[in-house]
Order: structure tokens, then sequence, then C-alpha cells
């Protein structure tokens, strides 16, 4: 029994730089291996999803460019729709306008039979003006 054997000799510091090294080569040897086998993997199935891919692709595209062209259109409805908002609103403010300047002028010209606000003050009379105020003293 007093005979070593030649396994227990090795040093944990020895053992420990071969485990290393096992570990490196353990790395690397995958990727050799993987791009040796990129080779193989070229079958027709592959050819048909490719292809599948290829059309799904345009597919795509092709539905992207019509929401596009549908969202164009779109736009330019809401934009003519503004548009013809904003003229008809300028034309009503237009005739708003007409009207109060031919009322004004109605009330001016005095072709009315009112002789409230004609303008003419009543002088001599107690009754107030067309101000709202009573006449001055004197």
């Amino acid at each position: 029994m007093s005979e070593t054997i030649g396994a227990e000799m090795i040093s944990r510091r020895r053992m420990l730089g071969i485990l290393g090294a096992g570990v490196a080569f353990g790395m690397g040897t995958p990727a050799a291996v993987l791009t040796a086998s990129d080779a193989e993997a070229q079958t027709p199935g592959v050819e048909q999803r490719q292809d599948r891919h290829d059309d799904s692709t345009e597919r795509r595209q092709d539905r992207r460019t019509d929401r596009t062209g549908g969202r164009q259109e779109r736009r330019s409805d809401r934009t003519n729709r503004r548009v013809v908002r904003r003229k008809a609103r300028k034309e009503r403010a237009v005739a708003r306008q007409e009207g109060r300047k031919k009322r004004r002028m109605a009330r001016r010209s005095g072709t009315g039979t009112s002789t409230k606000g004609t303008g003419t003050p009543n002088r001599g009379t107690t009754g107030t003006g067309t101000t709202g105020q009573a006449p001055a003293r004197q």
C-alpha cells in the first residue's frame, strides 16, 4: 500500500490547467460543427419557405401602400370638407354684415314711421332724448 498511483500525483494547479484547455477546445468545436453543417441545410423545404416568405413580404408591402393611399384619400376629403365649411361660414358672416348694414341705413334715413332712433333730438320737451338721458339743465 505504500506505492502511489500516477493518477493521484497530479496537483490541483495542473488539473485546473487541463480543465481550462478542455473548456477552450469545447467552446471552439461547436462553431466548427455548425459551419460545416450549414452547407447541408439547403433542402427543397427551405426554398419553399423562402418563396412563401417573399410572397408574404410582397403582400405586406401591398397592404401598406393600400393603407397609405386610403389615408391620403381620407386626408384630402377632410381638407375639402374643411374648405367648404370655412367658405359657408364666411358667406354667412358676409350675409349678416350686409343685413346689419341695411338695417342701419334704414334707421338713419328714417324711412320707417317710428321716430325712435332717428337721431333728431326732442328739444324743449321733458321726455328723454335718443340717448336715454335727461335733458340738460338751463
